[in-house]
């Protein structure tokens, strides 16, 4: 493979992200060794709409957002309008942190000749550089490689995920209120969903030992869910506020950075908690991808993985007991 000489890149740069909130957070790292190599260039990232804002809570200064409208409900834009409107940018350089066969078409019309990404789903003849994946590696050291690897291994190391958060506008309890993050998933999230039953036995079990707050957070589609929760907790006299479908991406963020504890699924809100550094328990039954791939690095963090012998993928998860939930989150909230 060519390496790539950064020295003759004199256009723009393209970068294509993944769908996913937390894949896109283990991007920031590969961001930031490009933007090392790059520092007075513009590094356009191609983003779903719903990511832009959070792609604004990173310590990037040279990012530019494109907004990637290929799947919005409305407005929807076509893989040939949206190549012809990234052609006009002469872009130097695209790599590519997705990895199917779409986005290596949308580099060749938009006539980008040098395109990196990984030899996967029939596309290495459209890519100029194709590394063989190591389905070993963890996501973010995927996401390096592609920087690293094509341009000589100039780095030895990355930083991890940052998310920079801001004020909230409204004021939270005083300190002497311990306050709970609390992402549990609705039935949307399949078999990573975290049963409402065991759920109000983990609020319950911290209520009983700590004066706190719980925060209970999710998207529209998860409102349902968590609306159960919230009544039984109401009945049991449990401090709670719902924020389902009531924050922006950022503003989630915004939140998860002033808990003193979050509590999560394998899903965004747990890479989020990582990236702004809130110490975090993760409950990890049956995933998306493999664990070791995307576990994230942090040392505020503690796993709870399930112990199940169930061949039903939705029962999985319920091994994780709320006692053993509790007692991480007391060791982490003791350091």
């Amino acid at each position: 493979m060519k390496i790539i000489n950064n020295k003759k890149i004199i256009g723009p740069i393209l970068i294509v992200l993944p769908k996913f909130i937390g894949d896109v957070i283990n991007t920031l790292p590969a961001l930031e060794l490009l933007s090392k190599l790059y520092p007075k260039q513009s590094i356009c990232v191609l983003a779903r709409p719903y990511l832009c804002e959070l792609l604004k809570k990173t310590t990037i200064s040279n990012l530019q957002i494109i907004e990637d409208k290929r799947d919005a409900a409305f407005q929807k834009q076509s893989l040939l309008s949206l190549a012809k409107y990234l052609k006009s940018y002469n872009f130097s350089l695209a790599i590519l942190f997705r990895g199917s066969l779409r986005e290596a078409i949308l580099c060749r019309l938009a006539r980008i000749k040098l395109t990196v990404g990984y030899a996967q789903n029939l596309r290495s003849g459209l890519l100029s550089h194709a590394l063989k994946l190591n389905p070993c590696h963890h996501y973010i050291h995927r996401y390096c490689r592609l920087v690293n690897d094509t341009h000589g291994q100039p780095f030895n190391d990355y930083s991890l995920p940052t998310l920079v958060p801001s004020p909230l506008e409204k004021a939270l309890p005083s300190n002497s209120i311990l306050k709970i993050g609390l992402y549990f998933g609705g039935e949307n999230k399949g078999s990573r969903h975290y049963p409402i039953g065991l759920s109000q036995q983990i609020l319950t079990q911290y209520a009983d030992q700590f004066p706190c707050h719980f925060y209970l957070f999710g998207d529209k589609t998860e409102s349902k869910d968590n609306a159960r929760l919230q009544q039984r907790c109401t009945d049991k006299n449990i401090q709670l506020t719902d924020l389902s479908g009531a924050t922006t991406l950022p503003v989630l963020i915004d939140y998860i950075a002033v808990m003193d504890l979050m509590i999560s699924i394998d899903s965004g809100p747990m890479h989020m908690a990582c990236a702004v550094n809130t110490p975090c328990v993760a409950l990890v039954g049956f995933g998306t991808s493999a664990w070791s791939s995307v576990e994230p690095k942090n040392n505020a963090f503690k796993v709870i993985r399930n112990t199940s012998k169930s061949l039903i993928e939705a029962n999985i998860i319920t091994s994780i007991t709320p006692k053993s939930v509790v007692i991480a989150g007391k060791k982490l909230l003791e350091r």
